[in-house]
């Protein structure tokens, strides 16, 4: 399970445009702080605004869980969205959900793939077409990742959700028979027959209609 993190916030002033708008979201990153809000608890949403070091931090370390303070109060949070630019390298805004950690939640976590597969070394291709899975566990209890080993998969062989080694009271909300990573056979090329310099290939031969009758 990742650390969880405390992380000083700042309230965004809700008497510039709500402190909102593209204007503010802009000034508030050329500070070196990224845009963010807190929902949920039946409480009203709260736009603040979080140092990009912090931020940063907190993907590095895979955390889920944070703790945020200001001022006047600190609040237990759950990373809900990241909205990142059009290039995928730099975070716009962040959503957080407030939690209690001994709430029962449901969040996605990441499968960490381990080992080479004994298939691998024998010429096939390992396949994770599945890079996350939703679970429900205690907001203090998310795993920071979901290991599978690999390394016993042979050619043709793969695991499902129903096979994950899951820790103390964490269950996959997914289809038990939902393919995670799966060894498969290298595509065999069929290469063209070689010919004599000059030679067209050979054809098959293409029997024509009138000719078939006179065979026959």
């Amino acid at each position: 399970m990742a650390e969880a993190v405390k992380i000083a916030v700042e309230a965004r002033d809700p008497q510039k445009n709500k402190g909102t708008g593209t204007r503010v979201a802009r000034g508030l990153r050329a500070r070196g702080r990224i845009p963010a809000i807190i929902y949920g608890h039946k409480k009203v949403p709260v736009p603040i605004s979080v140092a990009r070091e912090a931020v940063w931090e907190m993907i590095k370390k895979s955390t889920h869980l944070s703790y945020f303070s200001d001022a006047a109060t600190t609040e237990t949070v759950l990373v809900r969205d990241v909205q990142w630019d059009h290039l995928g390298k730099e975070i716009l805004h962040l959503d957080f959900a407030r939690v209690s950690a001994e709430e029962s939640i449901e969040t996605e976590v990441r499968l960490d793939v381990r080992g080479l597969a004994a298939g691998v070394a024998e010429g096939g291709v390992l396949e994770q077409p599945v890079h996350t899975v939703s679970v429900t566990c205690r907001a203090a209890a998310i795993p920071d990742a979901i290991r599978i080993d690999v390394s016993g998969l042979q050619v043709g062989q793969a695991v499902h959700v129903r096979e994950l080694s899951l820790p103390p009271g964490v269950t996959v909300n997914d289809d038990p028979e939902l393919l995670l990573v799966h060894v498969v056979s290298r595509a065999v090329t069929v290469e063209p027959t070689p010919t004599a310099e000059g030679e067209a290939p050979t054809q098959p031969e293409v029997i024509k209609p009138e000719r078939k009758e006179k065979e026959e």
